[in-house]
């Protein structure tokens, strides 16, 4: 059998699972088996081999021509008999042959008949191995062309808020650097690599294609068609967009706004309760008229307990009402977003530029086509930067979709307290966790994992999350300013009921006149006849100073007057 036909047939075999492998490093030809098995990438962490053979110094000659990397388990037994003398056991690795690295030898335990395997670790594979004895690997990252050095730039904390996906990245892989003491050559990218019209990948996926880099310096999003060609490792960086806005004015229907914010049936048993107070006054006024003295100045007519209890309502519901009243978000989602009057642009970055391309969202492409990319204010796309987009959101009526780790230092810096207050978010897709990542089946990947997880174990990573990834712009809820503007749609209601109001108490004044008038009338008229009556009795008797008398003393004069 050919050495390409057994490598082939264990490469097969491994591939399935988990597998451990024993070789007798003493056969004809091994060094050139091992060296077809190095090239396939059958020395990877998920196959542990161990290779038995009699002399340590056969080891260097075994290996000689192996691509081994920091990944490999292999362990070696040396020893010329294991049931007499026993056998002294080697782990061996390098640090990357294919970037110079040389053949690392180290005695790990050991077998003995009556003892048997006595294996002494000293810590975790990869903390063994920490010092890869400052290597160069290479990396790119995804930025704009910076007007400074890229390393100076990557070292810079300031203006955080600026690409800070890929600098908070670059500061991993520069722990990872210190960690494992190994040296970086970077290079910089302009994307994070689509698929072109060729079917080709361009950027940083097509930098882990070709393996042009080892690793890149810039996180990158889970995709379906990028899993052929790279691997991801642990995800450091949480991506989180979403647009951005002041909370629209919702002008309710002319009545509503009155019956805000409680429910009709509230309503209805405040109105039960209503009525249940108002006959307990008025049977309290009643007795208390009728077992002590009552001022009859008090009035305890039926109006006006009415206006009373109105009165007294209407001043604790004002109350109940400032304290729990909180205008609701009219808009909750994507679809309210694209059923609003407000307009909406977008963060000019790769991502979501390729979103809108790649999303079978119904709504989301409806509101790309509808609000984004149409003519806005100059912009063709609806495509703006950072700052641009934001600016628009403060001046209200403009939706801004923006990564939050870029958006919240600008509202932080440029909004006014009463700004911040009003903003109001909603995604436009979830919250995704961006990755470390590798060329497809790098020995690198598990290497890579130790660091990351090592940075979070020791509170390192969410330190850095913390500095990199701006927090939301509080609200100082004792200094917002409470403004209420009502506009003539949302105030008719009252308008109408208090000139309804106004005309019905005229008419009722008016009645009340007339009635007056009429009982005063017909109290005239009465007086009179009897007056007459009265004087033809008096003149029959010839009383005339009598008759003068009375209508002088009793006040008939007008009376007498009128009948004269």
């Amino acid at each position: 059998m050919s050495f390409d036909s057994a490598s082939q047939i264990t490469r097969d075999l491994v591939l399935r699972q988990r597998m451990a492998l024993v070789m007798d490093g003493e056969c004809e030809n091994s060094r050139y088996y091992l060296e077809a098995l190095s090239q396939q990438g059958l020395f990877y962490e998920n196959y542990f081999w161990l290779i038995e053979t009699q002399a340590v110094d056969k080891l260097v000659v075994l290996f000689q021509n192996s691509s081994l990397f920091v990944n490999a388990d292999i362990l070696v037994a040396v020893g010329k008999s294991m049931e007499k003398m026993g056998l002294d056991i080697y782990e061996v690795y390098n640090p990357s042959n294919r970037h110079g690295g040389s053949l690392k030898i180290s005695k790990v335990g050991s077998y003995e008949p009556e003892r048997g395997f006595n294996i002494s670790w000293i810590g975790e594979k990869y903390w063994r191995r920490k010092n890869m004895t400052g290597l160069t690997f290479k990396s790119a990252i995804v930025t704009p062309k910076p007007e400074e050095d890229l390393d100076a730039y990557l070292a810079n904390e300031k203006n955080r808020e600026i690409n800070s996906m890929h600098r908070f990245q670059s500061v991993t892989i520069r722990h990872c650097k210190d960690f494992y003491n190994f040296s970086l050559n970077m290079q910089r990218t302009n994307s994070w690599g689509y698929k072109q019209a060729n079917g080709k990948f361009d950027g940083l996926v097509s930098l882990l294609e070709n393996n042009i880099i080892d690793f890149g310096s810039s996180p990158l999003l889970f995709k379906e068609d990028r899993l052929p060609f790279v691997d991801y490792s642990y995800g450091n960086w949480k991506l989180r967009s979403a647009f951005i806005f002041k909370k629209p004015k919702k002008v309710a229907d002319s009545y509503t706004i009155f019956l805000r914010p409680l429910d009709i049936k509230v309503w209805i048993l405040i109105l039960i309760f209503m009525g249940i107070i108002l006959i307990n006054l008025r049977i309290s006024f009643g007795m208390g008229s009728v077992l002590f003295s009552h001022d009859p100045r008090v009035e305890s007519s039926w109006s006006i307990l009415v206006l009373f209890i109105i009165g007294a309502f209407c001043q604790q519901a004002s109350i109940v009402s400032y304290i729990i009243l909180d205008p609701p978000s009219s808009i909750t989602n994507l679809q309210d977003l694209l059923d609003s009057n407000l307009e909406a642009g977008v963060e000019d970055i790769l991502i979501d530029r390729n979103y809108f391309v790649q999303t079978k969202d119904p709504v989301a492409i409806e509101l790309y086509n509808k609000k984004v990319n149409k003519f806005i204010q100059d912009n063709s796309t609806g495509f703006y930067e950072p700052s641009s987009g934001l600016s628009l959101v403060r001046g209200g009526g403009f939706a801004f979709h923006v990564e939050t780790s870029t958006a919240y230092p600008i509202i932080q810096n440029t909004f006014s307290n009463q700004d911040i207050c009003d903003l109001e978010e909603i995604q436009m897709y979830r919250t995704q966790p961006m990755h470390t990542n590798l060329p497809k089946h790098s020995p690198l990947k598990e290497m890579m994992n130790y660091c990351m997880l090592r940075l979070v174990e020791s509170g390192v990573m969410f330190r850095l999350r913390r500095f990199w990834d701006a927090k939301k712009p509080e609200c100082i809820e004792t200094a917002k300013k409470i403004e209420i503007r009502v506009s003539f749609k949302e105030f008719s209601f009252s308008i109408i009921i208090l000139t309804s109001g106004v005309f019905i108490t005229l008419i009722i004044l008016l009645m009340e006149v007339l009635m007056s008038i009429r009982k005063t009338i017909g109290k005239k008229i009465s007086r009179t006849k009897l007056i007459q009556i009265f004087k033809k009795y008096l003149i029959r008797n010839n009383s005339n100073y009598v008759m003068q008398y009375l209508v002088i003393g009793f006040g008939f004069k007008e009376e007498w007057g009128l009948i004269l």
